[in-house]
């Protein structure tokens, strides 16, 4: 989508919120036991529950709303944003690790 637009003046970059308490996140994760057969599927029902423990304290979303009307506003800033700081840290620290993974 940048390439397609850049020759209209558009600048498209992307926000990659964390877990923010939106709803969103809950509503997912409700709904994942609805698909979800033990007998059919590889992922365990005990990491699903451990990654579902970490809802438990989602952030305010009004943090996300003023990152994005901060960087709507600029004429620039990073094509990738990830907000808040935390969840910036935890994905470059994953990356980093698959990059690194030898198996």
């Amino acid at each position: 989508m940048q390439s397609e637009l850049e020759a209209f003046g558009v600048q498209v970059a992307t926000i990659n919120p964390g877990a923010f308490d939106t709803g969103f996140n809950n509503r997912s994760s409700e709904e994942i036991w609805k698909w979800v057969y033990e007998e059919k599927h590889f992922t365990r029902k005990e990491d699903m529950l451990k990654q579902q423990e970490g809802l438990k304290d989602q952030f305010n979303p009004e943090a996300m709303i003023q990152k994005m009307i901060e960087n709507i506003s600029a004429d620039h800033h990073k094509f990738r944003t990830v907000y808040p700081k935390e969840t910036e840290q935890q994905l470059k620290q994953t990356e980093k690790e698959r990059w690194e993974l030898e198996i």
